[in-house]
């Protein structure tokens, strides 16, 4: 398709980037100078300067022509314009990422039917979602659900104490219907083959069809219940995520920097304690007890404060650490500074943007800090993979199908099936496998 997309911070950029390696025709605009440079020179895409909410601009980036908009600039109001306008001019398909729920009720028609946008990201309120998710699950750091939650994939980190760490996989003993087909080792994604062993710190990828928490307890060493959480940022995620998790019965401490929002995050919480302070360190955590929490999550706007906040109580003992950043220069430290998890609103709004995009033979799709997906496609009439067994078919290196569902019922497939087109397959692809395995899977 010919997509427009508006801004290119983290969002845009990486959106661009993903609809552009798919094969898309992109043209990125972008008011600010130097943004428009470092967009120049790393993307194959058209890059336009100016106001995204410009009638002007929008025509010089050919709007009249285009199939989608994906509006992802920091402006609510030029996000919603900008979609206003593409409509006027014939656009089919218009994304907004829009930060106030206040503009879009996905329960109120009227907000719908006014605005017109066919599709919102609300990144804050689906971090929230994620973490919440993750910290429900113990012992995995995160999970996604496919085919309608009849299969889950955890991530689960191998801490001291794993049952399988120091294992080759085909040593390792798993419940049935689980497999583990991935493994993210220093931030780098591989496909585990029999001979591999499994290392303390790895991430490893678990699909199963069973009960989710059964195939954590196989691989994870600490799976005991979270019941206590100390958020640092009671901003627009760590006041979501404050309700939600008192919602769920867990205890809440949130520590927020800013007087006025703490008072205001303090008035929001039934239950919860909320804590103003002005800095953050490991000797002021260390006097809170946060190393005897559960769980430590760090979702302030400041990327290098979050990563240093989950370092200090990781050390000083908190079960679980979990970093939001937003920018994607600082992921591979998280894994060098024992963070469990990192929350990556670009990645869960380009995750959002790809499974809306992507409609069609490709039902779901997750997207991993590394570059790995998981992605749910259906099997169509004609492709090369129907009718074949699985152990005959060129499968890309770095992609391994997890799990096949056929008629309800949930297959861990082995080389001697084969797949029957209508099929739903759950594959895990490395970030150069992604675009091979769905050429096999074109009809």
């Amino acid at each position: 398709m010919r997509t427009v997309v508006l801004g290119a911070g983290e969002v845009g950029f990486n959106t661009a980037r993903m609809l552009s390696r798919e094969g898309h025709q992109v043209i990125l605009v972008e008011q600010d100078e130097r943004l428009v440079e470092r967009v120049s020179e790393q993307l194959d895409a058209l890059v336009v300067q100016g106001n995204g909410a410009s009638p002007r601009v929008l025509s010089e980036a050919g709007i009249d022509e285009a199939d989608l908009l994906v509006a992802a600039t920091n402006s609510d109001e030029a996000n919603i314009i900008g979609c206003l306008l593409a409509k006027t001019q014939g656009v089919e398909l218009t994304v907004a990422r829009l930060h106030n729920p206040d503009y879009y009720d996905p329960e109120e028609p009227f907000a719908q039917e006014t605005l017109g946008i066919d599709f919102v990201i609300h990144t804050e309120q689906m971090a929230a979602k994620a973490i919440r998710t993750a910290l429900l699950v113990p012992g995995a750091v995160n999970v996604d659900t496919f085919a309608g939650d009849r299969v889950a994939a955890a991530e689960v980190v191998l801490e001291k104490g794993s049952p399988v760490a120091g294992r080759a996989l085909r040593d390792v003993r798993l419940p049935g219907q689980t497999l583990i087909v991935g493994v993210v080792r220093e931030g780098e994604a591989l496909v585990p083959r029999g001979d591999t062993v499994l290392k303390e710190r790895d991430h490893v990828l678990v699909v199963t069809a069973r009960r989710l928490s059964e195939a954590v307890r196989a691989v994870g060493a600490d799976t005991a219940p979270v019941r206590e959480v100390v958020i640092y940022g009671g901003g627009r995620i760590g006041l979501r995520l404050a309700l939600a998790l008192e919602e769920a019965g867990m205890g809440v401490k949130v520590i927020e920097r800013d007087e006025r929002r703490a008072r205001y995050v303090a008035a929001q919480l039934r239950k919860g304690f909320v804590l103003h302070a002005d800095a953050l360190s490991e000797d002021f955590l260390m006097q809170e007890r946060v190393g005897e929490a559960d769980a430590f999550v760090a979702v302030t706007r400041d990327d290098r404060a979050n990563l240093l906040a989950a370092m200090y109580a990781r050390r000083l003992g908190a079960r679980r650490t979990i970093a939001g950043i937003s920018q994607g220069e600082f992921a591979p430290l998280a894994d060098a500074l024992g963070v469990d998890l990192t929350i990556s609103p670009r990645l869960l709004a380009a995750e959002a943007i790809l499974r809306f995009v992507r409609r069609g033979e490709i039902v779901n799709v997750a997207l991993l800090e590394s570059g790995a997906e998981m992605i749910e496609l259906r099997v169509p009439q004609g492709c090369r993979v129907a009718g074949r067994p699985l152990a005959e078919v060129d499968f890309p290196e770095g992609a391994i199908i997890g799990a096949v569902i056929r008629d309800g019922e949930v297959i861990i497939p082995t080389g001697q099936d084969a797949l029957e087109p209508g099929d739903d397959v759950i594959v895990f692809a490395v970030e150069g496998a992604v675009e091979r395995v769905e050429r096999l899977f074109a009809p």
